[in-house]
């Protein structure tokens, strides 16, 4: 009880806190970037703020060259937890400034609310309220800050070089009750020259990988205006997906727009990617054999299913479920095709066993295929300590039902043997993370570092305090 109260007390200090790291826009600047500051000057300020904060408190805080920083209380063994004050650019549709850190309707508004900054600096109140409430701990319990979560992991890479690594630890970078497994990730370029087309001058769909596209355009010569006209009147476009002519019938060239609806790469059934449906549409006209066949390529590979089976890869597994892929990013031109696939695959299985199928049909279609980046597979038990710990302390500080799961996306928590993802979004709370008008909930930042907390005591305590 002395543990909830301690940390109520602290509600005011913890929402101002989270506004003014909100309001250092710690978005990646490698243009400006400098000793101390390899990912440019506004992560550079945000890092040493945090750690500021921390020193503040009357912990141990240690800035490594810039591409990360800790907070540390304790002795003994190590207890890591991994956040990130990184975020990504704010896009467009905001209602408030993104970087005004604006509280209405009981919430906190702006980029890097919900992801990470919010998380990692309730993880580093829940600290507080244990050292103010003087529980003793049995562990070193450190909050690790990253600044290049959002972009690579170079800075992971660099101060898991130079600095001890714990062995558990969680990230409050996902989801609430635990998150226990992470899907592999692999993302695979697909590329070959080809002669001339001599309709499809240009397709070009997507930016990232890890994103269900949701815009497509086209650009073609010698097909009719009125029959384009006519045939996408007649296709069958799902709700949410559109095709639209922008050119005239006298115009030289013919351009097509066609929308679908976006989705994160790792769930490639919550969207409709607009590539496919560009693709399906483009066969309905009188192509050469030539372009059919790339177009029926595509579809019947990188294009068929959510889950892998167009390349014969559609595996699973009980700790995390199916394989996924998606069609992130295609560019066709009319002599060059370039194409981009993101795979999540389950943790029981190896890179190989889902690259070599891939690399029998890319040699039999004489596509060259190279790895753009790859994050293998994580798995902590549900019935480990660790896991058990977290869920016991989600079920007591809110009552609700606590069950560990697996996500496709990545997470910190993989940077460490036993690591898992913990919060800070609830079952059944909007998925708002790298969204316009992202926030994060006034009454939940206080129940999570309660739960932050509490976990702590639960692995690191005397166990007269747990």
């Amino acid at each position: 009880m002395r543990l909830d109260q301690q940390i109520n007390l602290m509600k005011q200090d913890l929402i101002a806190a989270i506004q003014a790291c909100i309001q250092i826009k710690s978005v990646k600047d490698v243009e400006h970037a400098a000793p101390g500051a390899p990912f440019g000057p506004g992560i550079q300020e945000a890092l040493e703020w945090t750690l500021a904060l921390g020193e503040d408190f009357g912990f141990t805080v240690k800035n490594v060259e810039g591409y990360a920083g800790h907070i540390e209380m304790g002795s003994g063994d190590l207890l890591g937890i991994l956040g990130h004050i990184d975020v990504v650019p704010e896009g467009d549709g905001w209602s408030v400034p993104p970087y005004s850190a604006t509280i209405k309707d009981n919430k906190i508004f702006g980029r890097g609310a919900l992801d990470d900054k919010g998380p990692s600096l309730t993880a580093l109140f829940a600290m507080k309220a244990i050292k103010d409430a003087q529980i003793p701990l049995n562990m070193r319990v450190r909050l690790i800050l990253g600044t290049d979560e959002e972009s690579g992991w170079a800075d992971m890479d660099y101060y898991l070089k130079k600095e001890e690594i714990p062995q558990i630890g969680f990230a409050p970078d996902a989801e609430f009750p635990v998150i226990h497994a992470e899907k592999g990730i692999l993302h695979l370029e697909l590329s070959k020259s080809h002669a001339t087309f001599p309709h499809l001058i240009r397709i070009q769909g997507g930016d990232r990988a890890n994103v269900v596209p949701d815009a497509c355009e086209v650009t073609l010569k010698g097909i009719r205006h009125e029959l384009i006209l006519a045939q996408l009147k007649d296709f069958s476009f799902p709700e949410g997906v559109s095709g639209k002519l922008t050119s005239q019938a006298t115009d030289p060239e013919l351009k097509l727009t066609f929308k679908g609806v976006g989705a994160h790469g790792s769930l490639p059934q919550n969207g409709k990617n607009a590539i496919l449906y560009t693709l399906q549409f483009l066969r309905t006209l009188p192509l050469d054999l030539e372009e059919q066949h790339t177009l029926d390529f595509l579809l019947a590979h990188p294009g068929k299913g959510f889950y892998g089976e167009g390349f014969g890869v559609s595996l699973s597994d009980e700790p995390s479920g199916k394989l996924s892929l998606n069609l992130g990013i295609l560019e066709l031109s009319s002599e060059k095709i370039c194409f981009v696939i993101d795979i999540r695959y389950p943790v029981t299985f190896k890179r190989d066993d889902i690259l070599l199928p891939i690399e029998k049909i890319a040699q039999r279609e004489q596509l060259s295929i190279s790895i753009l980046t790859h994050q293998e597979a994580h798995h902590v038990p549900k019935d480990s300590p660790l896991v058990q710990s977290l869920l016991k302390a989600y079920a007591d500080v809110t009552g609700l039902e606590p069950f560990a799961f697996a996500i496709g996306g990545g997470t910190y928590a993989k940077a460490i043997p036993q690591g898992v993802a913990f919060g800070p979004v609830f079952p059944g709370e909007p998925e708002v993370i790298h969204c316009a008008d992202e926030y994060i909930s006034i009454d939940n930042l206080l129940l999570t570092t309660k739960v932050y907390a509490q976990a702590i005591l639960n692995i690191a305590a005397d166990p007269e305090y747990r």
